[in-house]
Parts: C-alpha cells; sequence; structure tokens
C-alpha cells in the first residue's frame, strides 16, 4: 500500500471517472442511519449550533437535524437545486470538489460546528483536496465524522475493483481507510465499523470520527470511548446516555461558574505551544515560529516545544535545522522519537501523493 494508490492493496483498479450521483433513493431505505444520529450527539456534547455537511446529497438526513442545529450543506448539481427548493431554512453552499478547493467559513461558524463527511470520498477520482478541506476546517471545529462502504464486507476480500457501484471511483477497507487518514493528518479517535442501511442492518460501512485540533489527548481519548460505547448500545441506551451527559453537562456549568466567581477558571486559556500547533496546521508558519521562539526562550528545557519547531523546520524546507531541533528535542525526552518518526512517515506519503 502506498500514498500513491491512497493506501489500497497493490493490483486494485481503480475507476478513472464516475458517473454523478443523484442522492435518489426511492424505495424508503435509510443509508448510514447511525452517522448523523452520531454526529448530532456529539454536537450536544460539544455545545455546537452548525452541522455541516461536505457532501451532503439530497440532504434528508441533514435536514432532519433542523431547528435544533443550524445546517449547512455542500455540494453541486442536482442535488443542491433540490436542497434549495426543499428546505429553505438550510444553507447550502456550491461546491465541486472534484475540481476546488472547497469553501472557508468564519472562525466563530467552525468553533460551533461538527463536520459530517458521508459516503463521498469514494465518489471522488483525487480526494486529497477533500481531506485537505476537513483538516483546515479541524483547526477550530470539535470533530469530523467521516464514512464510506468497506470494501472487503460490502464486495469480498478478493475484490480487485473496479467498484460495482458505477458512481464510485475506488472503495477502502477499514484498515486502509484509518491508514490514509491518518497520513493526511486526520487521525481518528475511533475508527470501526457502522450501519450500512435500515433494511438489513449489517456493518459494512467504515466509519471514522476525526477530533479538532481543539481537543487535548485526554478529550481525544475520551471521544474514541464515548463513540465505541455509543455504536454499541441499543437505541434506548442511547437515549438514557445522553440524558445521563445533560446531567453532567449541567453539574459542569454549574462548577463552571462557582469556579468563575471565585477567579478560578476551570477551562485555561490556549498554551503558547498550543496556539503554535494551530498556526502551523492553518499554515501560518510566520506566525507559529513567532510564537514557538517566545516559548522557547520562556521554557528553553520544553522537548514538545523544540520538537513543533522541528516540524516547522522540516515543512519550511529546512532539514537541518529539522535535524537539530528533532536531535534537541529526543535529548530531552527520548520518548519524542516516535512522535518525530511518525511525522516523517506522514511527511513522506504526502510527498508521494504530490501535496508537497
Amino acid at each position: 500500500m502506498t500514498a500513491a494508490s491512497f493506501f489500497i492493496k497493490p493490483g486494485y483498479r481503480a475507476r478513472t471517472q464516475p458517473e454523478y450521483y443523484a442522492d435518489v433513493h426511492d424505495d424508503g431505505t435509510i443509508w448510514q442511519p447511525e452517522v448523523y444520529p452520531l454526529a448530532a450527539t456529539l454536537a450536544r456534547q460539544y455545545g455546537c449550533r452548525y452541522i455541516i455537511d461536505i457532501g451532503c446529497g439530497r440532504a434528508r438526513k441533514l435536514s432532519m437535524m433542523y431547528p435544533e442545529f443550524q445546517i449547512i450543506g455542500m455540494d453541486f448539481g442536482s442535488n443542491l437545486e433540490h436542497c434549495r427548493a426543499q428546505y429553505p431554512f438550510g444553507n447550502w453552499v456550491e461546491v465541486d470538489l472534484e475540481n476546488s478547493d472547497g469553501v472557508q467559513f468564519p472562525p466563530e461558524v467552525l468553533q460551533n460546528a461538527v463536520v459530517i463527511n458521508s459516503d463521498v470520498i469514494e465518489h471522488l477520482v483525487n480526494p486529497t483536496r477533500l481531506m485537505a478541506l476537513i483538516r483546515s476546517y479541524l483547526v477550530h471545529a470539535k470533530v469530523a465524522v467521516i464514512s464510506t462502504p468497506e470494501r472487503d464486507l460490502e464486495r469480498g476480500t478478493h475484490d480487485m475493483g473496479p467498484p460495482a457501484n458505477p458512481t464510485h471511483i475506488r472503495e477502502w477497507n477499514l484498515a486502509e481507510l484509518e491508514t490514509m487518514l491518518s497520513s493526511e493528518g486526520l487521525r481518528p479517535a475511533y475508527c470501526g465499523l457502522t450501519i450500512s442501511n435500515d433494511r438489513d442492518m449489517l456493518r459494512k460501512t467504515s466509519l471514522a470520527v476525526v477530533p479538532g485540533l481543539s481537543l487535548n489527548s485526554s478529550a481525544v481519548r475520551e471521544l474514541g470511548a464515548f463513540c465505541e460505547k455509543w455504536l454499541a448500545a441499543s437505541p434506548e441506551m442511547r437515549d438514557a446516555g445522553n440524558g445521563q451527559y445533560l446531567q453532567n453537562l449541567a453539574q459542569l456549568e454549574r462548577e463552571m461558574a462557582s469556579a468563575q466567581s471565585a477567579a478560578q477558571p476551570l477551562l485555561a486559556p490556549m498554551s503558547p505551544l498550543e496556539i503554535g500547533m494551530e498556526h502551523i496546521a492553518a499554515a501560518r508558519y510566520e506566525e507559529a515560529f513567532k510564537v514557538l521562539t517566545e516559548a522557547l526562550q520562556n521554557d528553553g528545557e520544553n522537548p514538545a516545544v523544540v520538537f513543533q519547531l522541528g516540524r516547522l523546520a522540516a515543512i519550511c524546507n529546512m532539514p537541518e535545522d529539522a535535524k537539530e531541533l528533532f536531535y534537541q528535542a529526543a535529548l530531552r525526552a527520548p520518548e519524542i522519537v516516535k512522535d518525530i518518526f511518525d511525522f516523517y512517515q506522514e511527511q513522506l506519503a504526502r510527498a508521494r501523493a504530490g501535496l508537497e
């Protein structure tokens, strides 16, 4: 598996040009019936007001999330025409993911948003623009929920493509999908299976839940554990769990109010390290350099700051500086060698895919 093949097994044949996908289902079947409820649950958990659906199709499931959430659907052609005619309360944005870099939204919207990308990636000849768009949204957005058919379960392990569905370019198995997402800086907090449709209720769709940069490592672990439990639970258990969550949220709000009144806020502002990492993710390299060098002057022994400066040097084509900074970071914290190795693996995968 290589980045050039989007990490699909050797010998697999992708389709070169798909048919346009008109999202029309006349038999009443609901596809990916858990994706949108999970996204809604996560939006409630993080206090989000917006749902952004990249490749929304005809938006039947998205429209049902209104008015609890403000909905933003992105698509083109007859799908988007249908959305504008049927659901005038939504915000409908024309985007051809194959031929454009997408649309950016204000940070104040993204900070209050959960992103959905449900069964879209398999329709694209080159999905790198889509993944870059999701990655840019996650600089501010809380989480992205991504699904796509699991090839081995849908077609069998011997399937070598092209996909039986003429609107699909290629299909991944679960392991391939996780590898590709991780190589694009979209490492999932959870990656598993979800129900493909409400007719046969079989779990033949891959589901990845990718955290935003605002979530720390503890919150990412909690997100992964929550998704695993939610997907394994019955609808009744999910409703009960949501009620318990709301009780916990109310308690948290009371604790925050109490702490604020005592001038002891529970939530600390972003550290210089976190601000620097956000600047790097958004390709604001000069700002990242300024913040991280100031942080290093204040704490010259912080290996995480040195490591991020190494990343920045490598991204900016300063290999000797990067080598020295990574060496200094490893001297301070030997365990950081794994992060250095993972970073170079990601850079190599992106270079092979022609992104650099």
